[in-house]
């Protein structure tokens, strides 16, 4: 009997697990993973960056955490011109209405400096009710703070 029930505790505790993507598990997989506050493995998103300078082909995954602890996936690949965007939110257990996934392409990744953050943000979208996305802002003051 007690074998049973373990069992089937450990499958409930595995099934439970499916739909979820915790911090840990983030950090694992080499996303790049923003805390609203702290980004974590910022190195990951500057060696993207480094690559799409050059024109290479490039790829990375930037995991936002809401306040909620819920995540949304955004699946960045640049085949050397072009950015194609994947917004996975199916690990959201808040998304509503919204799509599990939804894709953009895009034309152009820029860096703006505000007078309190850096914003990373994919331009010339199709397949957006806007041109333009934010992929990732930084604050100025934890400029230094990158490298968790």
């Amino acid at each position: 009997m007690q074998k049973v029930t373990f069992i089937l505790l450990l499958l409930m505790n595995n099934l439970l697990s499916v739909g979820t993507y915790d911090s840990e598990r983030a950090v694992k997989n080499g996303d790049v993973i923003n805390m609203h506050g702290p980004i974590y493995n910022f190195a990951r998103f500057e060696e993207f960056l480094e690559s799409v300078e050059a024109g290479e082909k490039a790829t990375v995954r930037i995991t936002n955490y809401a306040l909620d602890g819920n995540p949304i996936l955004y699946n960045v690949n640049f085949n050397g011109s072009v950015f194609k965007l994947e917004v996975d939110q199916s690990k959201n257990k808040n998304r509503g209405d919204s799509p599990q996934k939804s894709r953009l392409s895009c034309e152009k990744l820029t860096r703006e400096v505000g007078q309190q953050i850096y914003m990373y943000t994919l331009k010339e979208c199709k397949q957006s009710a806007t041109d333009n996305f934010t992929l990732l802002n930084i604050l100025k003051e934890q400029e230094d703070d990158h490298e968790h």
